[in-house]
């Protein structure tokens, strides 16, 4: 028997107490025939605050055939979602079969209270014959990104400005209220009548979340400064626009 460990899908949860499947980590391998071909997510990344409410992520599953419903204590499908840095599963969830087709069905929440980060939601079946060991799919991996909400402005200064005098861009990111110190904001600019960007530089934010960076006034345009983000924060930019005279 391969063992089913850090198992925590409700109805087997409910099913099979005493089966000692919440114990180490999860199973390398499988030993069931049939196998998950494929998930999908209705969204992969939420954000949300610390304090904000919560998000649901749906799943469907497709497998190569419909798990046995007949000679089985248990026959199910679920996930569990692993907590980053920890890999403790905060949640555990079975999903529904459709019809009797080999598509399953389920959701789950995720909350602002939550570390942020990547999580990392684990897929696959169980089968509980009445007589013999469990056997378990494949394991599908996915990642679902839990980001605090970013706020990022600017200002370019003076407007407008003489052509080859100083224009400062400047103005202040926050992360989920905070502001976010030593942190790079890069700025672009895009001229009247051009179509893109161009990368002019960056700045790094102080104690306060402020940054600003000068540059040398040539046409008039659209200034732009933008905060990539990261696997526990969203991205955020801001605009301004200046005209050279």
């Amino acid at each position: 028997m391969i063992a089913v460990r850090k198992r925590a899908f409700a109805a087997l949860l409910a099913l099979v107490p005493a089966a000692g499947l919440l114990l180490g980590a999860p199973a390398q391998a499988a030993d069931l025939d049939i196998t998950v071909k494929s998930v999908t997510l209705s969204k992969s990344t939420l954000v949300l605050g610390s304090k904000a409410g919560c998000g649901i992520v749906n799943f469907t599953a497709v497998l190569s055939a419909p798990l046995p419903s007949t000679g089985t204590e248990f026959a199910g499908v679920g996930v569990d979602v692993h907590e980053p840095g920890t890999g403790d599963v905060i949640a555990g969830e079975q999903f529904t079969q459709v019809g009797s087709t080999a598509t399953y069905k389920g959701a789950v929440k995720i909350c602002g209270q939550y570390t942020a980060g990547r999580y990392r939601a684990d897929v696959y079946g169980v089968v509980a014959p009445k007589t013999g060991d469990y056997q378990t799919t494949n394991t599908v991996s996915k990642s679902i990104y839990l980001k605090r909400p970013s706020t990022l402005t600017l200002n370019a200064t003076p407007e407008p400005v003489v052509k080859g005098k100083k224009l400062t861009a400047k103005g202040v990111l926050k992360v989920n209220g905070k502001a976010l110190s030593g942190t790079a904001v890069k700025i672009y600019f895009k001229a009247t009548g051009v179509s893109t960007y161009t990368y002019k530089g960056a700045a790094k934010t102080n104690a306060k979340g402020v940054y600003t960076k000068a540059f040398t006034a040539t046409k008039s345009g659209v200034w732009k400064a933008v905060y990539v983000g990261g696997n526990a924060r969203n991205a955020a930019s801001a605009v301004d626009a200046v005209k050279v005279k």
